[in-house]
């Protein structure tokens, strides 16, 4: 078994997979794998942007007139924890939606990155590439089957939290655990189908190296709440987590 990590090993390991992700988009094998979900990227996360920014401005001047008078002094506080909470909703669901249409490319990226790692051939043929693409896909529906219940349940907890005084200020807290969580387990998932390890096993997985793992999702959070350079930071995300992937198996195989 791997020796679990610390919380402060955890903390430098998941913003170095992500730059040594960026570092790797350009490898010939992976590069048009790359520019074609960005295309796709671009397009929803302008939808996004436009919705998401209709949205807060609306809830935020229905919260504030919530606000009790003794409060009124850190309102300031209570806006920047409630924006900061909308750019987690934003980018989780930027995430969710950028990885659902772009699986079938997002999985082949996994794929070569495996066999770059373990000293196989980066090259599939056409019919691989056609099974790994529709597996990532179906991969991808049973994540959300998981995904959106869940999220369901946190949203509805985190909005009940929110108009309770004091207490609100726990909301964006509990929004990016699990925003956190779950990108961990849907950006390790794409290498761990290709090692064929069910999706019930992935969760067990990732919850032996919890602090790693939401050190990684964290930092695939912050990646994808940065405007257009997180277009490129998802592909470089895949990549991270395919390396983290290959880092966790090696130590278990040893």
């Amino acid at each position: 078994m791997t020796r679990p990590l610390d919380m402060l090993d955890a903390a430098i390991t998941g913003p170095a997979l992500i730059r040594a992700g960026l570092k790797r988009l350009w490898h010939p094998s992976l590069r048009w794998l790359v520019l074609a979900p960005l295309v796709i990227n671009l397009a929803v996360y302008a939808v996004l942007i436009g919705v998401s920014v209709q949205w807060l401005s609306g809830w935020l001047d229905s919260l504030m007139g919530t606000v009790p008078d003794w409060l009124q002094a850190v309102v300031w506080l209570i806006w920047l924890l409630f924006a900061v909470m909308a750019m987690v909703v934003t980018a989780f669901t930027f995430n969710l939606l950028a990885n659902l249409l772009g699986a079938p490319f997002y999985g082949l990226i996994a794929e070569r990155v495996l066999a770059q790692e373990r000293g196989g051939s980066a090259d599939l043929a056409t019919v691989s590439m056609g099974r790994v693409a529709w597996q990532s896909f179906l991969r991808q529906l049973q994540f959300l089957r998981y995904l959106l219940p869940r999220s369901l349940g946190i949203a509805l907890l985190t909005l009940i939290v929110s108009f309770i005084p004091v207490v609100n200020l726990l909301a964006p807290v509990i929004a990016g655990l699990w925003a956190a969580w779950s990108l961990a387990l849907q950006y390790l998932d794409y290498p761990a189908d290709s090692d064929q390890m069910s999706f019930a096993a992935l969760r067990q997985h990732l919850g032996a190296n919890r602090w790693q793992s939401l050190s990684f999702g964290f930092s695939a959070l912050l990646a994808s709440s940065v405007p257009i350079v997180n277009l490129f930071l998802l592909p470089a995300t895949v990549v991270g987590g395919t390396l983290l992937w290959c880092q966790q198996r090696q130590g278990v195989e040893r």
